[in-house]
């Protein structure tokens, strides 16, 4: 026989003495008489105690496993059958006095040497009680489990005369047996419940009190109060969190009126009569509650007016409904293993773990995934190119969730390099692609690339765009477009393409504009033949674009559009023109074999060439160079070299003056597109830095955006000490939605002014519109059923995936101002007032500091002034 078998047939054994041996159901013992006139009526029942047996009794011993197992047995005995004997007219004194009396009587329990009739003497009282214990037990076994106690009560009288002595026992059993051992199989003895191992016992013990009233006699003393069964509680729990309830139960005489306090935190909580003398009840802790060892008191009523107070033992519970703080600076980092999670620990007490939970949803259900002590967590289970989102809360030892520091929703990237075909739509996930052959954004769809992702073209690869393609990266994390000789992007006609922070490398066409509309700001092109290719009849918008190492960098054979603020250096050729109109200004094109080559007119003002020597421009064909600058731009100087008449630096000190004091006026007149003109002419003429500040303000009531974030860039470039100039930028980025620039430059500007109000104010409101978050829900359709396109997406805040740790502070993006409104830094004055650099610093500052009572509500959002 093997071991298995030898442990099964040695449990059923067991199991067979307790079921049949001596935990076997007493006779039920007779009532005995009582003379009225010895019944006392003022009683004090003393401590329940276990009995002491011989060794070689043959009497059940208790299997308590700990002491504090016995001093919970006793308790719950001696206040059960205090309870049952209030309920039949005597009057029990307070455990309190009774106990406090008794130690006074003398240290080690002296009181125990004194007779019954002393003791009723010390204690002011008319008799004693006593509960003695024979045995009890609370046993939880894989095969069965057992609660038993077998206890005896006397009572004498103050003239130490014994009323009477009655004993009783009571238990619950469940056994639970293999099938097919010895024919027994799943015996139940008894029901038993499957709570706390000590609220089991309580239900015991309360039962046999039950047993015990049925015996014990009545004081004719006392009234007879209302008759109570049972009293069924889960106070054992003790800690009490917020959502927890704190049930009552009470089985007693029908008719009742019935209620139960929590101490002096709450009292008069109602206990609604479910059925036949059942009255049932609870309470939900809430957040803020506090209570600390509040006892539970029932209480109970007769239409006669008669009450009943059961005061429930043990029953010292503790509410706690105070939150814990929350975890602070949550941030993620993907990888290949999954998504890590970390956080900040939080300064509180009574901290016990942290709870992740995760969610498809933003506003769905979250699931708890997994509860820590640690103060990060990485998440296994995510699939390449699927959203998800977290929360991380705080759990205190009641059980306690805090709020969230914000939902995290994560992009997991495409570590794995997929294959894009057919017709694209949607917004393709941060990742690794590839195209073997040519694919098409379809009219009337569009299609984004998040920053940081890879696309490589094989041979006979190309994106051909006919509805609206857009690939926004950021310097951190530019969208990369790798070949070996294909073509790159095609915008066919009625098309539209909107690229920033790129990398082009290889490409023999990079990029090919068939028509439509094309804009390339601040993109870098690599090798390859051609960069950028105009052909046909369209507008193009080219800005800050760097080319090196080409064959030729753009060739402008069509269309209508600017090329400004590029660098274009060590190519075969620079620019190629050949047809359209273009305006080619603020460029740096030099170190070319050929810097332009034109076969039409081609008129040239305000680029760096590489030298002031017309011999040395390297331009071919029919170029004519009004003005060149004489060191690369933002820093070269503007020379003339073609005019109508001689100019001078005082002539053009005064056109300064002139388009300044005309940009200023026009923009207090609200005629914005006046301002930009000249504006726009006299930050050529001049660098200055009101010039700058008007610009930025005319650009974002014209709402273009790009356009006013390279100006206040390269403003702050060329004044990286203007706080001004500082300011305005992080309200831009607010406005954008872009929280974490706006911090960065934040950042930047409070290191030139730590004191500054106006900055301090705006830190403060970056701190709360980063735990104020909230994703909207916009679907989007899929790319051809083979890629992961997100389809959540977050307002302006979103958070986008890098391989390095990113901040959790993604959320609800701020508003961003309509072209009607907009941020005057003349809005106090009039537009004659404003005259010189001092006037116009005044009033931003004065603008700035009106601003401070409205940062904290929305974005900056003024109307200028009339």
């Amino acid at each position: 026989m093997n071991n298995k078998n030898i442990s099964l047939l040695i449990s059923m054994c067991l199991v067979t003495l307790l079921l049949g041996g001596c935990f076997g159901k007493k006779a039920p013992q007779s009532v005995q008489y009582t003379a009225e006139d010895a019944i006392p009526y003022r009683i004090a029942v003393l401590p329940a105690e276990f009995m002491i047996h011989a060794a070689n009794s043959t009497v059940h011993k208790s299997v308590m496993v700990t002491d504090d197992d016995k001093v919970f047995v006793s308790d719950i005995a001696r206040s059960a059958i205090t309870n049952q004997l209030a309920g039949k007219g005597f009057m029990p004194l307070q455990k309190s006095v009774v106990d406090n009396t008794l130690t006074g009587l003398g240290p080690d329990n002296a009181w125990k040497s004194l007779s019954d009739a002393e003791l009723c003497k010390a204690l002011n009282a008319d008799g004693i009680v006593k509960v003695d214990i024979s045995s009890a037990d609370m046993i939880t076994a894989v095969a069965f489990d057992l609660f038993q106690l077998d206890a005896q009560v006397s009572i004498t009288n103050s003239d130490g005369d014994l009323v009477g002595k009655w004993s009783d026992s009571a238990s619950k059993r469940k056994v639970s047996v293999p099938t097919g051992l010895f024919g027994l199989a799943g015996t139940i003895a008894e029901a038993v419940f499957s709570d706390p191992i000590r609220r089991q016992m309580r239900m015991v013990v309360y039962d046999w009190a039950w047993n015990m009233a049925q015996m014990l006699p009545d004081c004719p003393k006392g009234p007879k109060l209302p008759e109570v069964i049972a009293v069924d509680t889960n106070v054992d729990n003790k800690l009490f969190g917020v959502g927890r309830r704190i049930n009552v139960r009470v089985d007693a005489e029908p008719g009742l009126n019935c209620s139960f306090d929590i101490g002096e935190f709450k009292t008069n909580i109602p206990l609604s009569q479910t059925s036949q003398g059942v009255y049932e009840g609870f309470y939900v802790v809430r957040e803020g509650d506090k209570g600390v060892d509040e006892p539970l008191k029932v209480r109970m009523r007769k239409s006669n007016g008669i009450d009943r107070l059961w005061v429930e033992s043990g029953s010292l519970v503790t509410i706690d409904g105070i939150l814990p703080p929350a975890p602070e600076s949550v941030r993620f980092r993907t990888g290949r293993e999954g998504v890590e999670l970390r956080w900040n620990v939080p300064k509180g007490e009574d901290l016990e773990e942290f709870i992740i939970e995760k969610g498809d949803d933003p506003v769905g259900e979250f699931e708890a995934v997994t509860k820590t002590k640690e103060a990060s967590f990485t998440d296994p289970d995510i699939m390449q190119g699927s959203t998800v989102f977290y929360r991380v809360r705080s759990v205190d030892k009641f059980g306690n969730l805090s709020h969230t520091d914000g939902l995290i929703k994560v992009v997991m990237p495409q570590f794995d390099e997929r294959e894009l075909f057919g017709e694209m739509s949607g917004k393709l996930v941060k990742g690794n692609y590839v195209l073997s052959f040519p694919v098409t954004v379809p009219e009337g769809a569009k299609f984004s690339l998040q920053p940081g992702t890879k696309i490589r073209f094989k041979s006979g690869a190309r994106i051909d765009v006919l509805g609206e393609f857009e690939s926004l990266g950021d310097i951190s994390a530019p969208v990369r477009f790798l070949s070996n000789g294909t073509e790159g992007v095609r915008v066919m006609f009625g098309g539209k393409a909107v690229l920033s922070q790129c990398e082009f490398n290889g490409f023999s066409n990079a990029f090919t504009a068939d028509g439509g509309y094309s804009e390339i700001r601040s993109t870098g092109f690599r090798g390859g033949k051609k960069s950028i290719v105009v052909s046909k009849t369209g507008n193009y918008d080219f800005k800050g674009l760097r080319i090196v190492n080409a064959g030729t960098g753009i060739v402008l054979g069509a269309g209508n559009g600017t090329v400004v603020r590029s660098s274009i250096s060590n190519c075969t050729q620079g620019i190629e023109f050949s047809g359209g109109s273009a305006e080619i200004t603020d460029n740096n094109i030099f170190n070319n074999e050929i810097n332009i080559i034109s076969n039409t007119k081609l008129v040239l003002s305000g680029n760096y060439l590489g030298t002031s020597s017309a011999d040395a421009f390297r331009l071919k064909g029919d170029v004519l160079v009004k003005s060149i600058l004489d060191a690369p731009y933002p820093h070269g100087r503007l020379i003339v070299l073609v005019d109508d008449k001689t100019i001078t630096p005082e002539v053009l000190e005064k056109q300064f003056s002139e388009l300044k004091e005309k940009g200023i006026s026009s923009f207090h007149a609200q005629h914005y597109g006046d301002a930009y003109e000249s504006l726009s002419k006299a930050l050529k003429i001049k660098d200055d830095r009101d010039i700058y500040l008007y610009l930025s303000y005319t650009l974002l009531a014209l709402s273009d955006d790009l356009a006013l974030s390279e100006t206040l860039t390269e403003g702050i470039s060329k004044y990286p000490y203007d706080v001004r100039l500082h300011q305005l930028y992080v309200r831009y980025l607010l406005n954008k939605g872009d929280i974490k620039q706006a911090r960065q430059v934040l950042s930047k500007a409070l290191a030139l002014s730590p004191t500054d109000s106006t900055l301090l104010y705006l830190k403060d409101y970056l701190e709360q519109i980063a735990a104020k978050t909230a994703p909207v829900i916009k679907s989007e359709p899929a790319v051809n059923g083979t890629t992961v396109l997100e389809t959540v997406k977050s307002s302006a805040t979103e958070q986008e995936n890098s391989e390095t740790e990113a901040p959790a502070d993604q959320g609800k993006a701020t508003e961003v101002a309509s072209p009607d409104k907009v941020v005057s830094p003349a809005e106090v004055a009039s537009p004659d007032e404003v005259k010189s650099s001092d006037e116009v610093k005044d009033i931003i500052e004065d603008n700035a500091a009106a601003d401070n009572s409205s940062v904290a509500a929305e974005p900056v959002k003024v109307q200028p002034a009339e």
